[in-house]
């Protein structure tokens, strides 16, 4: 199996002669506020290639950062066969239809399916009211030597159903924050800030117990922090880490993971490729 990172949630994979695309987020999303970070218009052409006509595509949730509707719309190969969450409404699936996507494999929630010959994908969807429109997903592939957990910002509650499908070579998760809490709201600096603080400490506490609960070979800290290029903006990029943000990068993740004593977090741009062989991940 080979995974490629595509940018924020997004992944490419490549197993026993087929190819998944997940999350694929190109255009920048919410009123052209969030951009890919590291950006991601770059990569070789035999991946892009690979992205816009894949075998199977999987989209996680319907946020703008996943669900790309111009990069769908304009790009994606609509002959390609869509993995439907078993979400409680059929919202993701209109949304779809409206772009000219007629081939559907609609899962059940938790249960392996073969999707090709000696691949499985098992879909394990979130329908809460902090999921999101149509609520989230998350996505284990295997392949019979190699599995892969695509958690991207679900935040699953059976952890143990997400781990009983076997042991996990890669595991995919959101670390950094995806909401406009405390930054947009009128307080104290020093307050705001404080508060700022608190939310990424949070952030990275759920993530942690993800890791330790699925206890992948290796983990790919992924979907965010976007980039805000707006001058209005700019400010909630961090850089220094003083800001008073909660989008902090990967390297803030890996920092925290290795005072735990995880040393398995790897550093992904768009473009970086995991191969899981014989039991390892290169």
């Amino acid at each position: 199996m080979q995974a490629i990172s595509i940018g924020h949630a997004g992944i490419l994979i490549r197993t026993r002669g087929i190819t998944i695309v997940c999350d694929p987020w190109f255009v920048p999303a919410f009123f052209s506020s969030w951009c890919v970070f590291p950006r991601n218009d770059q990569l070789p052409e035999d991946v892009v290639h690979d992205i816009c006509n894949p075998d199977f595509l999987y989209i996680s949730h319907l946020h703008g950062d996943h669900f790309d509707i111009p990069f769908l719309k304009e790009k994606m190969n609509k002959n390609t066969t869509v993995l439907l969450p078993d979400f409680p409404t059929r919202e993701l699936e209109r949304e779809y239809n409206k772009l000219g996507f007629r081939q559907f494999v609609r899962t059940i929630k938790g249960v392996e399916q073969e999707i090709a010959p000696g691949v499985t994908i098992a879909i394990h969807p979130e329908s809460s009211i902090t999921d999101g429109p149509a609520g989230d997903s998350a996505l284990v592939v295997s392949d019979g030597d190699a599995r892969l957990v695509n958690q991207n910002d679900c935040r699953t509650n059976d952890l143990g159903a997400l781990r009983s499908h076997g042991p996990v070579d890669l595991h995919w998760l959101q670390f950094s924050g995806a909401i406009w809490y405390p930054m947009v709201y009128e307080m104290d600096a020093a307050e705001k800030k404080q508060l700022c603080v608190d939310k990424v400490e949070s952030q990275f506490a759920r993530a942690l117990r993800y890791v330790e609960a699925i206890n992948a070979t290796t983990v790919v800290p992924s979907a965010g922090p976007p980039c805000f290029l707006d001058d209005d903006l700019f400010h909630l990029n961090m850089i220094t880490g003083d800001e008073a943000s909660i989008f902090p990068d990967q390297t803030e993740f890996q920092r925290r993971m290795a005072d735990e004593g995880r040393l398995n977090a790897a550093t992904t741009i768009p473009g970086t490729s995991f191969t899981v062989l014989g039991g390892g991940v290169t």
